[in-house]
């Protein structure tokens, strides 16, 4: 087991005249043809749209989709660019596939066309094309300049570095941190539909340890990205079984997909990433294991999607009955087999009528497919009148306002009630375009808020939260002085924060709110839980 400490010895380098490797991985042939395969395979799916939707409409937003996609994808899996700038290229590549590239690859495989329920599908490709090549240019920028590099380097070392979150935890670290995590995951998420917590500190710095849920599950990836190539490391399979299930009661507790999805994402991309910059080396061994894992990924695949499916029908009881019997009730909803195919059929006739949020049909998939959430509030956006615009502005200087702890917010602006606020910027644009009431939290889009408040002004806007996400992603890594590029466990645990939301979230305010306070808040409770656990033994 590698103690604590492994990355903060003098092998560390933090400067730009690290000792450069040049990249030579056993793995570069199976890279370049993983590579290949996936450009193979957009292309196909955007020739096959033409064939599903041959309308002008849907060829062109496969087309670009396609297209794009193959740019961004190119540009984001080069294993120099990986290993050099991890977390800043994720983040584009995150960008790009969470919006439409996932839209084009799933909808495929449906044989749905891409346009399938979507309101304004010219604008929505056309806008995110846009913006997708300038997130590329953007992190092109970031690696070549100086200046940006040497506020990324200042922050490591004056920063990070003291704070120790270079230092690599130990198993019994991840545990407790796992542990604390999924308490307070609990704790602050079941049984507490429609409570507002407003102002309560302990309660939301609670809450926020909830995201360490994830640590456990870095164990068995931890020797390939968080520990130097020497560093061993030994885990419990049959711990890692019964941690998982823990984790999966959760979400049904909480009535929430994400929750065990971001575990195998956050897995699932930690391993990408250690296979393309050749620290999990493809033996012969491992290759037949990730085949057979592929060939039988079409199982618990479709066991969790019917799964979720239990959840959204569960969803409707989960204000009214305890955690506990929302459980049994998601789980007896999933057995039964009539229940599941009426939902299915409810929502392919929701589909045809008024608003509703289908796109994909897999409930879990759904999670990690934004191009419907931006597609509808970008419609939203086009129909809004100037005193609509002139209102959504006004509303998101509150939002930004709302940030502030509340005993400085009724300070600086008593008249302002985070309790009266409580809605989305998807309740507040469909409010301001139907009437509908405020409270459902629809989903928002960064994307949409960002042009409806600001114009074009917003590509100068969305290169600022770019610049400032890469900056402070690269950060989080480390190179060490033999060439190798370490994760800080930190960084693993943000993983899929940075790929899906990086460049973007449910408003523009959220994505301030995130930089000001989210991330800085994520930095000091992960080092002071390794701080407060450092000798811990959990027997």
């Amino acid at each position: 087991m590698t103690a604590s400490g492994g990355l903060a010895s003098g092998d560390a380098a933090f400067g730009r005249r690290s000792l450069r490797r040049r990249f030579y991985s056993g793995n570069a042939r199976y890279v370049a043809k993983a590579r290949w395969g996936v450009v193979v395979l957009v292309l196909l799916c955007s020739a096959i749209q033409v064939g599903i939707s041959p309308d002008i409409t849907s060829m062109y937003c496969a087309v670009s989709a396609g297209l794009i996609g193959i740019l961004v994808f190119c540009y984001c899996t080069k294993p120099s660019r990986i290993e050099r700038h991890t977390i800043s290229t994720l983040v584009v590549l995150g960008f790009q596939v969470h919006s439409s590239l996932a839209a084009l690859i799933v909808q495929t495989l449906a044989w749905k066309p891409i346009t399938f329920n979507l309101e304004a599908p010219v604008a929505t490709f056309s806008v995110l094309a846009l913006l997708q090549l300038w997130a590329v240019a953007l992190q092109w920028f970031y690696a070549q300049s100086r200046v940006m590099q040497a506020v990324t380097i200042t922050i490591r070392q004056r920063m990070f570095a003291p704070l120790g979150l270079y230092r690599s935890p130990t198993n019994r670290q991840l545990w407790s941190m796992g542990l604390l995590g999924s308490f307070a995951s609990w704790y602050a998420h079941a049984d507490r539909w429609g409570e507002d917590n407003f102002g309560d500190i302990a309660f939301k710095l609670l809450a926020g340890l909830s995201q360490f849920s994830v640590a456990p599950f870095l164990i068995p990836i931890a020797g390939y990205l968080l520990d130097p190539p020497d560093g061993k490391r030994t885990f419990n399979w049959l711990a890692l079984t019964v941690y998982s299930t823990l984790t999966l009661y959760i979400a049904l507790a909480r009535n929430s997909r994400g929750v065990f999805a971001v575990n195998v994402m956050t897995v699932v991309i930690c391993l990408a990433v250690a296979i393309v910059i050749g620290r999990f080396i493809l033996t012969r061994r491992r290759m037949i294991w990730m085949a057979v894992a592929v060939l039988l990924s079409p199982v618990p695949a479709g066991i969790l999607s019917d799964l979720a499916t239990a959840m959204v029908i569960a969803r409707d009881d989960r204000s009214d009955i305890s955690s506990q019997d929302l459980v049994f009730s998601t789980i007896g909803t999933y057995f039964d087999g009539g229940a599941l195919r009426s939902r299915q059929e409810t929502d392919r006739i929701l589909a045809e009528g008024s608003y509703n949020e289908i796109y994909v049909d897999n409930p879990l998939l759904a999670r990690f497919v934004a191009t419907k959430y931006i597609d509808h509030n970008i419609a939203l956006g086009l129909s809004l009148s100037q005193t609509g615009e002139g209102l959504a502005r006004e509303n998101a200087v509150n939002q930004l306002l709302l940030l502030l702890p509340t005993p400085v917010l009724n300070f600086f602006a008593p008249e302002l009630d985070k309790s009266s606020n409580a809605f989305s910027s998807g309740d507040y644009y469909n409010f301001l375009v139907t009437g509908d009431e405020l409270g459902s939290y629809r989903t928002g889009s960064s994307i949409a808020d960002g042009f409806v408040l600001l114009g074009a002004f917003y590509v100068v806007v969305f290169a600022i939260f770019a610049l400032a996400n890469f900056i402070i992603g690269d950060a989080l890594t480390i190179r060490m002085r033999d060439g190798h590029v370490l994760l800080s466990a930190l960084a693993c645990i943000c993983i899929v924060r940075f790929f899906m939301n990086g460049l973007m979230d449910e408003s523009v305010a959220v994505q301030a709110g995130n930089l000001v306070r989210a991330l800085p808040q994520t930095v000091l409770l992960y080092a002071l839980i390794f701080w407060l656990t450092r000798g811990v033994k959990l027997r």
